[in-house]
């Protein structure tokens, strides 16, 4: 038993050494050669690097030489003799229905772009979210873990001078090699974060940064959150999902607008475009009462999730409280240092619950506030 132990050891002391480079986590930051990253900087890397709005942006550039095109398309033919011998497709651009159609598009495409955009800084910041929290975990990890090993050679001790049993001392073994198990699988995570983060903004993937909130501690004043009865109208001209469905109801009609001129409309023609007409008018008021279902729910997980950071600040400030009157007693001899240590992890391990609830609420906030504080 004791020899397969050291061959565990020895296999997790060899990769804890292999990700020894890693930067761990911000407390120690300052002991490490490494570049302090933004979020804003950050941010406008990914923004830049992005195949996603790169692609948005080639779409639109298309859209806007389909629309030099159709200017010229519509000058020749207004410019033309033809008269009634136009065909459907002509009088499109006769009546400029064409060239509205192309003003459409650009639109939409322009709101997908944005949307892209704030897709994307959002993703940035829950990476730097998820890497400051990985950190206060292996923070946590790295303590306990010389917690433990203090444990241990007491149990060692203890076991030597016969005072417990050998089941005991292999029961405070077991723990200290969990806990360093934990501490390596933690380096190893905190290594993925960093490269999803550098795939992100297009950098190498062994680049490492001291990433940087500068608003983690700003509070929120759910008060000052706008309902959504007040930013229905706001979000509706501004989800691409409900615009790009509306947006086909606009062609559809033009192009009604426009069969009519050879289809009346007891044609099956006509009959036929007005059903895709209806289908499209059937999608987006669908999509506007979804809409309108997702924001009340949003809004009200909003509320409920202050209420739990709320409660955290508070289980927060009683673990620190707790902390300090143990360490009072302990001045006086009244308890022992395992006892400080002890009230120490558990209060670490309130920050890291109340950091967790903190960043989900941010990010909440962000996604439902975006909806009506819109990139311009």
């Amino acid at each position: 038993m004791k020899k397969n132990r050291y061959i565990f050891l020895f296999v997790m002391i060899a990769l804890f050494t292999l990700f020894n480079s890693i930067l761990t986590f911000k407390s120690f930051a300052s002991d490490l050669n490494v570049n302090t990253l933004t979020l804003e900087k950050a941010q406008s890397e990914a923004v830049l690097n992005s195949n996603i709005l790169k692609e948005d942006k080639r779409s639109l550039d298309a859209l806007y030489d389909d629309r030099s095109k159709t200017r010229r398309q519509e000058k020749r033919i207004k410019n033309s003799k033809s008269g009634g011998g136009l065909s459907l497709e002509e009088y499109k651009y006769e009546s400029g229905d064409k060239m509205k159609e192309v003003d459409i598009k650009i639109k939409g495409n322009e709101l997908k772009l944005k949307e892209d955009t704030k897709e994307i800084k959002r993703k940035v910041l829950k990476s730097f979210q998820d890497i400051l929290i990985k950190q206060k975990e292996l923070e946590i990890s790295k303590m306990n873990m010389e917690h433990e090993s203090k444990k241990l050679e007491i149990s060692k001790l203890k076991n030597k001078l016969g005072k417990i049993s050998d089941i005991d001392l292999e029961n405070s073994h077991n723990k200290y090699d969990e806990i360093f198990t934990t501490l390596s699988t933690k380096k190893i995570e905190l290594e993925n974060l960093y490269n999803s983060l550098n795939q992100l903004m297009g950098h190498n993937m062994d680049e490492r940064y001291t990433v940087v909130l500068d608003d983690i501690n700003k509070d929120i004043d759910i008060k000052n959150i706008k309902k959504p009865v007040d930013i229905m109208d706001m979000v509706l001209k501004n989800r691409y999902d409900y615009v790009s469905l509306k947006n086909s109801y606009e062609i559809q009609n033009l192009n009604l607008n426009n069969i009519k001129i050879k289809y009346p409309s007891n044609t099956y023609m006509y009959k036929e475009e007005e059903r895709t007409l209806n289908n499209y008018e059937e999608s987006y008021k669908e999509k506007e009462i979804s809409i309108k279902n997702e924001l009340e729910n949003e809004y009200s997980q909003l509320i409920l999730a202050k209420e739990k950071l709320n409660d955290n600040e508070q289980i927060l400030k009683n673990s620190k409280t707790i902390l300090q009157n143990k360490y009072n007693f302990f001045k006086y001899g009244r308890l022992s240092k395992m006892d400080i240590e002890d009230a120490k992890v558990d209060m670490m391990n309130k920050e890291l619950d109340y950091m967790s609830n903190k960043f989900e609420f941010q990010r909440n906030l962000d996604e439902y506030t975006s909806n009506y504080d819109y990139i311009q």
